[in-house]
């Protein structure tokens, strides 16, 4: 929700500036994101007075203006020819940029060089098309500044509510808001209106088919309807608030959408069928072209607006080309109504339309507002002199608005608040917020809501109130005593343990989006029949780029670190413990797993004072698992070489327990390193935790008594072929040590210098021990040198001594 500022004060005459009433409303639980200076974009555009005008020598349709400024003179070419002397036109001049984004510069026209841009309504935005340039007020001094001319000098509010405060988006609700925090009395729109003697009746009649869709359906007939432009000020009011300028009876309806948080519509009477409005269910497979010349096919229970014969509104989401009002247009229909917010945000959600009007329809709106907006526009359309107003309003209401009627117990809200008011000053409080007290015969109170707060309930939310107004900061911190009635599950402690591992190994953890775009996957490279296809696909999507759930939780990872990358942040260590989702038939639930994806980039921090910080590779990410796999007594996961779509073909390992797949690790791809602007080297890995639990549960925890005699060390380095695995050696080493080779631990992997091409030196660090006595050497010797044979003989190993 976007706020006028200058808008505001015309209703609460406050002092405060707009950061200072920021905070207020962002403390009264209406949070304020962002101050807009809204005339900034104008302030850079300069007042010019035309002094000369003269044909272009060079062409025909061009024009040299010569153009006094505050401070000097400038010369531009112009093709606009609804100018005369001493003219006063925005100018912009080289190095300015417009409202829509479009930077001035110096430019030659057929050998003449113009020194700017004289700006026409549509240029400014604040026309949709322009005809010539726009022209000032005469007496504007040069000197003034744009913005203030325009009546833009403002600054705009941007609200972002909460789903419950349906009333505040509407500049009265947000006034009644700021009355209430400061005391200052609002001051209501006028609506006087000086009704035509024809009555309404002679003009339309109106039939509501289906009341339980349309409680409430109401309209009122302007007469001699002069379409045209808007006034500067109206324009200014909806361009603050975020839209742009169509006509002077569209933009009445949505200033009085915007003002009175009530949509209205406005039909072309004389293109309705026997000038009859019919409010019913739509017929099956019925077609409407709406005023975005979309086709649209509707289903029953979808509520139109029609005449005789056929639908001319969605009612509540858009309009239809048809009846929609245009320069030929004299006789108008206009349409307030309350409608079923459930039946407006599924028929929306339905079209994917997301139109003002639907947004409000959709959340809820005051029923007794109606009439009112009926009236608020008939008394604009006569100040401006558009249009003249038939006597009379149809109103038909089968659900007259009944107040709900809370209980007032001022000592259960201190209790809910853990304040010590009185009634008074509670009272105080829901007077300044337009609450109604109503005293019972038995001596007890109710409060009674206003018909715009349709999110006021129960006592509870007559708690908040009094927090919100009387101040958050103005109530002690107190700490509820409560005892903990829950506990954790293993399997969450699980998940736990596996968090707070990782964040001791120094990662950090992100939590991003569990959807994206079908190009996520084109992005990432994944083949068409790739398992990771099979997504599930949302019903009613927020954007084209967020219609899947997410199977793999690598998407993520991977935007969070082009996201840093882009913003030279490169070393990096994430993880994500979050769910995926697979479908399963077409009537069942999709298959959610939890999952464990992480991402390291950059360099790794080395703790070593002698050592330098070195950049990631495959081995940190495997190391990494290594270690969690070892604190969760997760043993026997074995790691073979594999492949998968996002990562390097050569560098990537698949996780296995017991033969069955649990996760992989490996280096990104080049191509999607590329793809995703990532500079640094980077490895993924993700795993199944859902399987790993169930690994972690079929671990069987051993007790040993600690060793009694001391181990024997021997440190053994072998050249081995490459494609020889260290793995298959140290099995080698075990079956040849018997129950005597206690631990096999791998220290070093060299090669270069001294070792031939397609070898590689392996060290290793052999541990020798028995429980009931003490090795001797020669036990351990004789040992060392079967372990040297059998790799020798199965490997072609050979002992490297230098």
């Amino acid at each position: 929700m976007r706020v006028s500022y200058n808008w505001l004060r015309e209703y609460v005459p406050i002092d405060l500036s707009p950061a200072e009433l920021g905070e207020k409303l962002t403390m009264a639980g209406l949070e304020v994101e962002e101050i807009i200076d809204f005339g900034a974009s104008y302030r850079s555009l300069k007042i010019g007075k035309i002094l000369e005008i003269e044909p272009h020598p060079q062409a025909d349709r061009l024009l040299l203006c010569r153009l006094q400024l505050a401070d000097g003179e400038v010369t531009v070419v112009t093709a606009a020819q609804n100018l005369r002397r001493g003219d006063l036109v925005p100018v912009a001049l080289p190095g300015v940029t417009l409202p829509d984004g479009r930077k001035i510069e110096i430019a030659e026209f057929h050998g003449v060089r113009s020194q700017g841009m004289l700006c026409s309504e549509e240029e400014l935005g604040l026309a949709r098309k322009s005809t010539g340039i726009m022209v000032l007020p005469e007496g504007t001094a040069l000197q003034a500044n744009l913005d203030t001319v325009l009546g833009l000098d403002d600054h705009v509010l941007v609200l972002e509510l909460t789903p419950n405060r349906a009333d505040c988006y509407g500049m009265l609700g947000i006034a009644r808001e700021v009355a209430a925090i400061t005391g200052v009395e609002v001051k209501l729109p006028d609506l006087r209106v000086e009704e035509a003697t024809e009555p309404i009746e002679e003009f339309v009649s109106i039939e509501v088919q289906d009341e339980e869709l349309a409680p409430r359906y109401a309209g009122r007939v302007l007469l001699d309807l002069k379409l045209g432009e808007s006034p500067l000020w109206l324009k200014a009011r909806l361009l603050a608030a975020g839209m742009r300028p169509i006509n002077n009876m569209v933009d009445l309806t949505n200033y009085v959408m915007l003002e009175l948080n009530q949509p209205l519509h406005a039909f072309d009477l004389q293109q309705m069928k026997d000038q009859k409005v019919v409010v019913r269910s739509a017929r099956e497979k019925e077609v409407i072209t709406t005023l975005d010349d979309q086709e649209r096919t509707l289903t029953r229970g979808q509520l139109v607006i029609a005449d005789a014969v056929q639908a001319q509104c969605i009612a509540g989401v858009m309009g239809s080309g048809q009846s929609e009002v245009a320069e030929a247009t004299k006789t108008v229909f206009l349409e307030s109504a309350y409608f079923s917010p459930v039946s407006i945000r599924r028929t929306a959600q339905f079209f994917a339309l997301r139109s003002e009007a639907a947004i409000r329809f959709g959340k809820g709106l005051d029923p007794e507002t109606v009439p009112l907006a009926l009236d608020r526009v008939a008394h604009l359309a006569q100040k401006l002199g558009i249009a003249r107003v038939a006597k009379g309003v149809i109103d038909l209401n089968s659900r007259p608005f009944t107040p709900r009627k809370i209980r007032f117990r001022p000592e259960r809200i201190n209790g809910l608040l853990g304040t010590k008011l009185d009634s008074t000053e509670m009272f105080e409080i829901f007077k300044r917020l337009n609450f109604k007290l109503e005293e019972q015969p038995d001596g007890t109170c109710d409060l009674l809501p206003p018909s715009y707060r349709l999110d006021i309930e129960g006592e509870a939310d007559l708690a908040e109130e009094v927090a919100r107004i009387y101040g958050y900061d103005r109530i002690p911190a107190t700490y509820p005593a409560a005892k903990v009635i829950g506990q954790l599950t293993p399997r969450q402690e699980f998940t736990e343990a596996t968090r707070q591992l990782l964040l001791g190994c120094g990662l950090s953890e992100i939590k991003t989006y569990s959807f994206h775009g079908e190009s996520m996957f084109e992005r990432l490279n994944i083949p068409a029949d790739h398992p990771l296809r099979e997504a599930v696909r949302m019903m009613v999507p927020l954007s084209e780029e967020g219609s899947l759930m997410r199977t793999t939780l690598l998407t993520g990872v991977i935007e969070a670190l082009s996201y840093n990358a882009r913003r030279n942040q490169h070393d990096l260590q994430v993880f994500e413990i979050a769910h995926v989702y697979h479908p399963t038939t077409a009537d069942a639930l999709p298959e959610e797993p939890e999952h464990l994806a992480g991402g390291l980039s950059g360099k790794m921090f080395t703790p070593a004072w002698n050592q330098n910080d070195r950049e990631v590779d495959f081995y940190d990410g495997k190391g990494l698992l290594e270690t969690i796999f070892t604190a969760l007594r997760v043993e026997k996961v074995t790691f073979r070489r594999g492949e998968h779509p996002v990562l390097h073909p050569g560098r990537t390992a698949i996780l296995e327990y017991a033969g069955e797949p649990l996760g992989i690790v490996g280096e990104i791809h080049p191509q999607i390193k590329v793809e995703f602007d990532l500079v640094a080297p980077v490895v993924l890995f993700e795993i199944n935790l859902e399987k790993l639990w169930q690994a972690a549960c079929k671990e069987v925890v051993q007790v040993k008594a600690l060793p009694k005699f001391p181990p024997i060390l021997r440190d053994l380095a072998l050249v081995l072929p490459e494609k020889v695995k260290v793995e298959e050696v140290m099995a080698v080493f075990h079956e040849n040590g018997q129950e005597k080779l206690e631990a096999v631990q791998l220290f070093d992997v060299y090669q270069g210098d001294k070792i031939p091409a397609g070898y590689r030196s392996i060290a290793f660090s052999l541990t020798f021990r028995l429980e009931e006595r003490t090795l001797k050497d020669d036990e351990v010797n004789a040992i060392m040198e079967r372990i040297i044979e059998a790799a020798t003989s199965k490997f072609g190993a050979q002992v490297r001594t230098a």
